[in-house]
């Protein structure tokens, strides 16, 4: 029998809507925590799960060089945990707060946000990152998917169509994205946070990237 959270309506339709359209990105981010082997792994606002449960799926739970106790997933929102530890019973999914996280100083060499970022309050952002810079380990790597201000023609059609859909999460969450992208988008946060670009990748169909990025000496 299926555990209640798995029918947790909010996580069947975040899935439902977004499981196709991030299912490259998930990839491309697995792809950048495990080609180097940047274990143990720590997923912030992990939502439903998706990015932790599509390792699962391609490596299997317990077998040799899959995920299990390797990677963690964390959100503020316990129906979502429940959802994403229905969904994946063999991962661990922590209820936490990504402005003060719960774990010990330098405890993963990765730690990923994906559209974490943008819809927070500036306050928070820079706790989580500065939360980020803390339980990285040496040499451990960000890396972090969302908006960015559009840079070509492609991009502008895509941060239009992105901005009607924040537009009807209304409210706190789209002044919070227009603040975000007024400030300089993903990179420019990044860069302000005390992190330095290792690699990145640019989605111009939503004006997104997915940058990997370490800690800057000085921000140690």
């Amino acid at each position: 029998m299926r555990r209640k959270g798995s029918w947790y309506l909010p996580g069947r339709l975040y899935d439902l809507a977004f499981a196709g359209l991030f299912r490259g990105l998930r990839r491309r981010i697995a792809a950048a925590v495990g080609a180097e082997g940047f274990y143990p792994w720590l997923d912030v606002c992990c939502g439903t799960g998706s990015q932790l449960r599509g390792l699962v799926t391609r490596h299997g739970a317990g077998q040799r060089g899959g995920p299990e106790g390797q990677v963690f997933g964390l959100d503020k929102n316990l129906g979502m945990v429940r959802y994403a530890a229905a969904r994946a019973p063999r991962l661990p999914f922590v209820c936490g707060d990504a402005g003060r996280l719960p774990f010990k100083d330098g405890s993963f060499r990765a730690v990923s946000v994906s559209f974490g970022l943008h819809d927070k309050s500036p306050d928070l952002r820079r706790a989580m990152m500065a939360e980020a810079r803390r339980v990285l380990a040496p040499g451990g790597r960000l890396v972090a998917v969302d908006f960015e201000n559009p840079w070509s023609f492609k991009s502008k059609v895509g941060a239009l169509a992105v901005r009607a859909v924040e537009r009807l999460a209304g409210g706190e969450h789209y002044r919070n994205g227009r603040d975000f992208l007024s400030r300089g988008g993903l990179k420019a946060f990044l860069r302000e946070s005390g992190f330095v670009e290792s690699a990145r990748h640019d989605v111009e169909i939503g004006s997104i990237s997915v940058i990997v990025a370490r800690v800057e000496a000085h921000a140690i």
